[in-house]
């Protein structure tokens, strides 16, 4: 296990996170749309609904009025899927690095299982306005207003049903999507309190220092590939301009922290860890070999930290040896047990 390994399987854990977010969204959309169609049904002549006739008696808005009320639900759902997420995010990452860490050095490090407190405080955004409640308020009341003007101006207009539904899976399509921003930044923050989490208890008995890892791909801000490959100062900080940060997602700035895809990766006692068995990735001339590759890749190739770790990572291989080695379902039964 490393820790590329690591952030593989928790992205697949959000997105498992992203697409239960997309059901909620899908379902709600095919309500809305059957309700649409039932009044073109009851009130339409030709296929075409008579603004007249829908508005009278107060139709139009009690209809408004169900289609916000169950939006209302569907948004305490995608809180609720998302906090699950969140905390699902944070065990398995504590436990996946504590493991990683603990197996890779020759210290006892004193890793528990992360306490609800523990957790619960790392989830509890600081900023008042930016927690899920207030976001996502903001969210529905959007859509809900959008969903009125674009349902009352297809009726308005004489469109028949296939016009109004384009509208609204358009205004549907556009707050799915800001839902699983809000998820994504959300994930993302937390993984990187879970690293400070981590940092701090590791600190104790090992010498722990951390370079910056951005994606792979063009769509990296270009703040955030001039940040590729820096390492922390003495005290934990990256340095972009003035701003300065612990950890990617925790600039306290929009344009630095939304839908951040960047890592943090971690090395001790100067060592990248990686433990797995038969293999031993913690030899100090393999690990001399594969930094002075890595540093090598990025200066002459002009390769980001993560694709001159990757190409590195495939060329260097460590040294055999014969060790007892514990799985990270042993691991983890283990420290349950002591609890």
């Amino acid at each position: 296990m490393n820790q590329q390994e690591i952030n593989q399987i928790l992205d697949e854990m959000e997105k498992k996170a992203e697409k239960d977010i997309e059901v909620v969204f899908n379902k709600r959309l095919k309500a809305i749309l059957a309700q649409m169609l039932e009044m073109h049904r009851k009130f339409g002549r030709n296929g075409e609904a008579s603004w007249t006739d829908v508005n009278k008696y107060n139709r139009f808005n009690q209809e408004m009025k169900l289609i916000a009320q169950q939006l209302n639900a569907d948004y305490k759902a995608i809180i609720k899927l998302i906090r699950e997420s969140e905390e699902r995010l944070y065990i398995e990452r504590y436990l996946m690095m504590a493991y990683l860490l603990q197996q890779s050095t020759d210290e006892e490090m004193g890793f528990k299982i992360p306490s609800v407190e523990m957790i619960q405080a790392a989830l509890a955004n600081p900023v008042e306005f930016l927690t899920l409640p207030k976001v996502f308020e903001a969210h529905r009341n959007d859509i809900i207003r959008r969903l009125n003007i674009e349902i009352a101006q297809s009726f308005q207009a004489g469109e028949s049903y296939t016009d109004m539904a384009i509208r609204i899976e358009n205004a549907m399509g556009w707050t799915r999507k800001k839902a699983i921003l809000v998820a994504r930044t959300e994930g993302g923050r937390i993984k990187s309190q879970v690293d400070l989490a981590i940092e701090e208890q590791a600190s104790k008995t090992a010498r722990l220092t951390k370079v910056w890892m951005s994606s792979l791909d063009t769509r990296v801000r270009k703040s955030h590939r001039m940040l590729d490959g820096q390492k922390a100062d003495k005290d934990g900080y990256f340095h972009y301009g003035a701003w300065k940060s612990k950890a990617p997602r925790l600039w306290g700035v929009a344009s630095m922290d939304i839908q951040c895809r960047c890592h943090t990766i971690y090395m001790v006692n100067g060592k990248l860890p990686e433990y797995r068995r038969g293999r031993d990735y913690m030899d100090d001339t393999y690990q001399k070999q594969l930094a002075a590759r890595i540093d090598a890749y990025m200066t002459d190739l002009g390769l980001t930290y993560r694709q001159a770790f990757n190409k590195a990572y495939k060329q260097v291989k460590p040294p055999s040896v014969t060790v007892p080695f514990m799985s990270y379902e042993e691991w983890r039964k283990q420290l349950s047990e002591e609890e």
